[in-house]
């Protein structure tokens, strides 16, 4: 997806780390559920931080 490579360099410019260390994975939901009917909206959003020492 075109908008991912800018959501790695926004996060990593949040957080002060390279966006090179910044995964990010998608997805869709065509045809499934209300969200595939275009009843509704859904996000979903998960973080795992390790701070190396």
């Amino acid at each position: 997806a075109p908008f991912v490579e800018t959501m790695r360099e926004q996060a990593g410019n949040a957080l002060s780390i390279p966006a090179a260390r910044i995964g990010i994975k998608v997805t869709t939901t065509d045809y499934l559920g209300f969200v595939g009917r275009e009843e509704g909206i859904a996000a979903c959003a998960v973080a795992s931080l390790v701070i190396e020492a």
